[in-house]
């Protein structure tokens, strides 16, 4: 179900250089909420911002009712957003969009692929997958920046006993390089049937897609695109989606409604 409320923020934290989290007060939303959803945000009344913006909900608390987003501070939006204080609160729609689906098979093993800011709705999924009885060893999750400082839940990743794999691009954490020079070995291993799921930059996420295309993996993309309403109206966010029933052999179909998950193999990426 989805709601529209004023949730009163509970904490407002600066996690990394320009990323904060903000948690909020919304025990119905927090309920409601499944991996690779998001919520629409306003922080002020004013017509600067004059639309919402989108964000994934990271961590989930039931039994507080509270639920967290991500962001940088790099934009006149996000910039505005780190004015707000605990205490005060926070205009929200959601959670809206489709969610990652869990692949019910006792010997698949789960690929959480993650860019950046793309790393909170895989940590939600990760969590629910250890809360609903999964064995943590059935995860791995290849978890991407630019930076260690740039890193996202890789303390709350661990806490899970994930299997955690970090990768930057300047070598400050983990492996040196990118997300799909992991994921290249990982995908190779033939005796396991493996399931990706991935959220990041559109680069990345293109990237990811082809190589479990061309490997036989399947792959559950959540696409990053601007979404002004969220709630399916503005056709602001359409995504080209193979469809053999249209003349063309495509659709657009609307990321925050129809989306923002899809299977790789159904994406036309341009």
């Amino acid at each position: 179900m989805r709601y529209q409320l004023d949730a009163p923020i509970i904490s407002h934290e600066q996690i990394a250089d320009c990323e904060y989290e903000i948690t909020v007060e919304a025990p119905e939303a927090a309920r409601d909420a499944r991996p690779g959803q998001f919520v629409q945000v306003l922080y002020d009344q004013s017509y600067n911002p004059f639309t919402r913006r989108p964000f994934s909900v990271y961590r989930v608390d039931l039994a507080r009712g509270t639920f967290s987003i991500v962001y940088l501070a790099r934009g006149v939006f996000t910039l505005g957003m780190r004015r707000k204080r605990a205490g005060e609160v926070l205009s929200i729609i959601g959670p809206l969009g489709n969610s990652y689906l869990q692949d019910a098979r006792p010997d698949c093993q789960h690929l959480l692929v993650a860019g950046g800011v793309g790393a909170p709705p895989l940590y939600f999924l990760a969590s629910e997958m250890v809360r609903n009885g999964m064995d943590p060893r059935r995860i791995t999750v290849i978890n991407g920046a630019r930076s260690e400082n740039l890193l996202v839940a890789v303390r709350e990743l661990n806490a899970l006993g994930v299997d955690l794999r970090l990768v930057t691009n300047d070598g400050s954490a983990g492996a040196t390089g990118l997300v799909t020079d992991l994921l290249a070995s990982e995908i190779q291993i033939p005796q396991t049937y493996t399931v990706v799921y991935t959220c990041g930059p559109t680069p990345m996420l293109r990237a990811v897609s082809d190589m479990c295309m061309s490997a036989g993996v399947p792959c559950q993309v959540s696409v990053e695109t601007m979404m002004p309403c969220g709630i399916g109206v503005c056709m602001g966010c359409v995504v080209k989606i193979r469809d053999a029933g249209e003349p063309d052999g495509f659709a657009m179909l609307r990321s925050c409604y129809d989306g923002p998950v899809f299977s790789a193999e159904d994406i036309l990426w341009e």
